[in-house]
């Protein structure tokens, strides 16, 4: 799923959620005006948007950072990450911006390269954090999910052992971030062994 327009229900929902908080609208604008072709706000700031909800949450659970996810094959140093992370901290000075090249990061996941977004996240150890979201020029709303919205919005998180070393990353995300003390209507499956 990569279109806003797509069938799953909660697309919408998203969608109503993202456009009615302030401070995500402004990350989006914020990154919108960098004009790279391909890039999306994802994992923490969209999934604890949706769990502060599902929780009648009224104050936002802060992510540690803002990952702002980019697929370009041109700019592969780190040094080019950290100019997307300078130009949005100067856009928003008060964020904490992780600029991730997701025409790179298969070397962190000890994986085939990636030829998109979509599928960098597709390869996620946590498929409930694989979401983003950008913010097109004609201000529309468009969800990346490539495993859907429906653990997002039902409170599943799960284990996705595609790569080799997703059963660890998986483990140690999940323990260290203390999801289910925070959000305690979780549902967290473990990996097997």
């Amino acid at each position: 799923m990569s279109q806003s327009s797509c069938n799953d229900p909660h697309v919408a929902e998203l969608t109503r959620l993202v456009r009615a908080d302030p401070w995500l609208m402004g990350l989006l604008r914020a990154a919108r005006s960098l004009g790279l072709a391909e890039w999306c706000i994802a994992a923490g700031a969209v999934r604890n948007l949706v769990w502060d909800h599902l929780h009648g949450y009224r104050e936002r659970t802060a992510p540690s950072d803002v990952d702002f996810l980019f697929y370009d094959r041109a700019r592969t140093e780190p040094a080019d990450e950290a100019e997307i992370e300078r130009r949005l901290t100067e856009a928003m000075p008060s964020v904490r911006w992780e600029a991730v090249n997701q025409a790179t990061v298969h070397a962190y996941t000890n994986d085939h390269p990636y030829a998109s977004i979509e599928e960098a996240m597709s390869r996620w150890a946590d498929p409930v954090t694989a979401v983003g979201v950008r913010l097109t020029a004609l201000d529309e709303i468009v969800v990346i999910a490539p495993f859907g919205l429906g653990d997002l919005f039902g409170l599943i998180v799960r284990p996705h052992l595609v790569t080799p070393n997703a059963a660890a990353v998986y483990r140690e995300r999940v323990t260290s971030k203390r999801w289910a003390e925070r959000w305690p209507r979780l549902k967290i499956l473990w990996p097997e062994g």
